[in-house]
């Protein structure tokens, strides 16, 4: 995906490759694109290169409202834009319509947010327009299905009630397999994570659209 890659490559090649993902997206249907905030160089003041990841995604998303296209920011660790503070500056900065942000609540413990709604909610809140559903111990990082790890995920579920959201909860448990580009769950797996997520929507209210 965009933005999983080196923060110093040529930004031509990015709009290159945004220009492919798009022609994709018009064939499968969709207006909307993840995108991601580079991977910093080695041994980088990384809340220095946040202007430069806002002078990059800007130009992209940009070039993608030409077409119609919303850019949906993912945090992630290992790039910049991993943490609260960083998604939030990166967002600000950009400060465009069509930029909105994919909520991970396992990322976000991952990069050792302990009160990741708690602490994200009032700086994010505003900008969500899709959420990953999958959980983390700030134990040990391991992912967890829905309500049962660290990342607040019913209070998130609260939020997004009370804000009138209505989009997608994707299911991204990745229970048996947790890759920094992919995961697996298999069958007992995905159902577990199903049921946990539904649990959790029970709980605090709510529905699914069907």
């Amino acid at each position: 995906p965009i933005g999983k890659s080196p923060l110093d490559e040529p930004l031509a090649t990015n709009l290159a490759w945004l220009d492919r993902i798009m022609q994709t997206a018009e064939i499968v249907g969709t207006k909307r694109i993840r995108v991601f905030s580079y991977y910093p160089q080695a041994g980088a003041n990384v809340d220095a290169l946040v202007p430069a990841v806002v002078e990059r995604l800007a130009a992209l998303a940009a070039r993608a409202a030409q077409d119609g296209f919303e850019l949906l920011l993912e945090n992630e660790k290992g790039i910049v834009g991993d943490t609260i503070a960083r998604c939030a500056a990166i967002l600000e900065g950009i400060d465009a319509a069509n930029v909105h942000f994919a909520w991970d609540p396992a990322n976000f413990v991952q990069v050792d947010e302990a009160h990741a709604t708690d602490d994200g909610w009032p700086r994010l809140g505003r900008y969500v327009g899709h959420v990953h559903i999958k959980d983390a111990r700030l134990a040990d990082g391991r992912v967890q299905p829905a309500g049962e790890g660290d990342g607040q995920v019913p209070a998130l579920l609260m939020h997004l009630n009370a804000s009138g959201y209505q989009g997608f909860l994707a299911l991204e448990p990745h229970l048996a397999i947790a890759g920094h580009s992919s995961g697996f769950s298999g069958p007992d797996g995905m159902a577990h994570a199903a049921a946990a997520l539904r649990r959790v929507m029970a709980e605090t209210g709510c529905r699914e659209a069907r």
